[in-house]
C-alpha cells in the first residue's frame, strides 16, 4: 500500500495568507473568536496547568517540543496560564513566563506558518520555528537533541497523521523523552454531533474543511476546500499509544482523555458534516462578548435530528443526552427569569438534584434579581452572558473520561523509565 502523505497544505497557507494566523484579537467570528479564547483555550490552560505548576523543581528551565505548531499559538497559551490559588495572582500573573523556558521549539509542516511564527516572536531568544513533516515522524535534528519536558500539540494538529505514522511518531517521541516527560494533545473526536454520519464509517481518514473561517454567507459550496483526517475513538487511542509505549520499552501512564467543544464545535455552526446546522458557537460568543446580549432562544440544544445514529455508541448517546439536558437547563432558567415567572424559577430550583448544578441555577437567579447593585451599561451582556458561557463550560470539563463526542479528544500522558 502506498504511503499517505499530508503534502498539501495550501488550505493553510490560504489562512495564513488571509491573517487568520497573526495575533489578531478575539470577537464573535472568525479563527480567534470568543469561544476559543474564553472556552477552548481555558479549557486547554485548565487540564495544562498542573504539569506546568507542580513540576519537581522550579527553578529549572522547561523545554517544551510544540508538534504542528502553526504560528506559535502554543507558546502563547503556555506562556498565559494563571496560578490555581487566585491569592498567589496577586504577585504572579502567568504560572509559566519567558523567562521560565528554555527552549520552545515548533515544528511544522506549512512553510507560510514557519514564516509566520518567526515573524510573531521575533524577538524571543529561546522560541524557535523549524520545518517537519510528522508523517515522517520527528526531524532528525530534534532526535539528536536533548529530550523535552512537554511534549504538545493543540487543536487537531495530530489528526492530520494516519494511525500507522501516529504510532511511529509516539515510539519515537517516547523513546526520546526522559523520565517523567508529558505528552499532551488532542484529535478530533470521532463521535462530535458536528459530523455524525462518521460515527459508524470504518474508513481510516475522511473529509475535514477549515470554511468555518469564512463567513457563512460568503461561503459556496464549490469553493470550499477538503482534505483528509483521522477522527479518533478513545480505545482505539489507548490501544496505538500502549502499542508505541510496548514498541519504545517504556511504560506510560495515561492521565486522562478528555471530550473538548462538545456543542460548540466550529461544525455545529457550518453544518457542513451533518444534517443541520445548529449557531451554538455563535451565540455562546455572543455570551462572552461584553458588547452583545445572548439570545437565548437560539442557544437551546435540539438533538432530534442525531436519532438515527444514537444507536452506533450507547455510551457517546447518554453523554450527549445528559450534556444537553443539563445545557438546556440553563437556558430555560433564564427564560423564565426574563419571562418573570417566579413559579418555574422556584420549581428549577427546588426540583434539580444533579450535582452541582442546583448551585449553579441559584447563582444566576441571585444575579439575575440583583442588577441593581452592578454599575454596568448593560447588565445583561457584562455579567448574565459571560456567567452562562462559563457554566455552560464548567458542565463540560466536568466530565471525567472522554467518550470521543468533542470537536477535540484531548489526551494526557506521563512517561515513565
Amino acid at each position: 500500500m502506498n504511503k499517505w502523505k499530508p503534502n498539501r497544505t495550501e488550505f493553510y497557507e490560504s489562512a495564513v495568507s488571509m491573517g487568520f494566523y497573526g495575533r489578531e484579537d478575539s470577537g464573535l467570528t472568525g479563527k480567534k473568536d470568543n469561544v476559543r479564547k474564553f472556552w477552548e483555550d481555558v479549557f486547554m490552560k485548565l487540564v495544562t496547568r498542573p504539569f506546568i505548576e507542580n513540576r519537581p523543581y522550579d527553578d529549572k528551565k522547561l523545554r517544551i517540543l510544540d508538534l504542528g505548531s502553526g504560528s506559535g499559538e502554543g507558546f502563547e497559551l503556555l506562556t498565559h496560564i494563571p496560578p490555581s490559588n487566585p491569592s498567589k495572582g496577586i504577585t504572579k500573573d502567568f504560572v509559566l513566563k519567558n523567562s521560565d523556558i528554555e527552549l520552545y521549539r515548533g515544528i511544522d509542516i506549512s512553510p507560510a506558518m514557519i514564516s509566520q511564527g518567526k515573524a510573531n516572536y521575533s524577538d524571543y531568544g529561546n522560541v524557535s520555528f523549524e520545518y517537519g513533516n510528522l508523517e515522517d515522524g520527528l526531524p532528525r535534528e530534534v532526535t539528536k537533541d536533548k529530550p523535552y519536558d512537554l511534549y504538545f500539540s493543540t487543536y487537531g494538529s495530530l489528526s492530520h497523521l494516519h494511525p500507522d505514522s501516529m504510532e511511529r511518531l509516539m515510539e519515537q517521541i517516547f523513546k526520546h523523552s526522559n523520565n517523567g516527560s508529558v505528552v499532551l494533545f488532542d484529535t478530533h473526536g470521532k463521535y462530535s454531533p458536528a459530523w455524525p454520519k462518521y460515527w459508524g464509517e470504518e474508513k481510516i481518514l475522511l473529509p475535514y474543511t477549515m470554511a468555518y473561517l469564512v463567513p457563512g454567507e460568503k461561503r459556496q459550496q464549490e469553493d470550499i476546500e477538503w482534505f483528509d483526517l483521522c477522527y479518533w475513538d478513545p480505545e482505539d487511542l489507548k490501544k496505538l499509544l500502549n502499542k508505541a509505549a510496548q514498541q519504545a520499552g517504556v511504560n506510560i501512564n495515561i492521565l486522562y482523555m478528555l471530550d473538548r467543544s462538545i456543542f460548540i464545535s466550529r461544525h455545529m455552526d457550518t453544518g457542513l458534516l451533518s444534517t443541520k446546522p445548529m449557531q451554538l458557537r455563535y451565540q455562546v460568543s455572543r455570551l462572552l462578548d461584553h458588547g452583545y446580549r445572548g439570545e437565548v432562544a437560539h442557544l437551546k440544544v435540539d438533538l432530534e435530528h442525531l436519532d438515527a445514529y444514537k444507536g452506533i455508541n450507547p455510551k457517546v448517546w447518554n453523554r450527549l443526552t445528559d450534556y444537553s439536558h443539563k445545557w438546556n437547563k440553563i437556558i430555560y432558567l433564564l427564560e423564565a427569569l426574563m419571562n418573570s415567572e417566579d413559579k418555574k424559577v422556584k420549581d428549577f430550583i427546588e426540583n434539580t438534584n444533579i450535582e452541582l448544578m442546583g448551585d449553579d441555577l441559584k447563582f444566576i437567579t441571585w444575579l439575575y434579581r440583583n442588577a441593581d447593585r452592578f454599575p454596568v451599561v448593560d447588565f445583561w451582556a457584562s455579567l448574565i452572558g459571560p456567567q452562562v458561557a462559563v457554566i455552560l463550560r464548567n458542565i463540560e470539563m466536568s466530565y471525567s473520561e472522554g467518550v470521543g463526542c468533542g470537536h477535540g479528544l484531548i489526551c494526557a500522558l506521563e512517561v515513565i523509565k
